[in-house]
């Protein structure tokens, strides 16, 4: 009959830490990324919901001067406004979300189609 070989005990312990430990900092990179992801898309929905709306605003769609109209949409989908802009009939919007301490920016345009020029038929 053999004796167990004892100075083996413990190593299964050492080995369960470093997979644990592995496997957090794996499933909090993942939650990390998806939570940046999460506030890039809010930002950009913001972004394009707050150039539509500024442009509605614009023509005459949508009654208030169209940066106003554009940062109550920002202010609705909880970010903030950095910058607006308009030009022509054209509204660019700048928006940006904070994600825990990461702040994620988007930026829009919004208006009619520029007509055709003569030389790109």
């Amino acid at each position: 009959m053999t004796t167990p070989d004892t100075r083996d005990r413990g190593s299964a312990t050492v080995v369960m830490v470093a997979v644990v430990a592995a496997v957090l900092v794996l499933s909090s990179s993942v939650l990390a990324a998806a939570a940046i992801r999460g506030a890039e898309v809010r930002a950009q929905g913001a972004a394009d919901a707050a150039a539509l709306s500024g442009a509605a605003a614009l023509v005459g769609l949508v009654p208030g001067t169209p940066c106003s109209i554009a940062a109550t949409v920002v202010v609705a989908a909880a970010a903030s406004l950095a910058s607006c802009d308009t030009a022509g009939s054209v509204v660019r919007v700048a928006v940006t979300v904070r994600s825990g301490p990461i702040t994620v920016g988007a930026d829009a345009v919004a208006g009619p189609e520029p007509a055709p020029s003569p030389l790109h038929r």
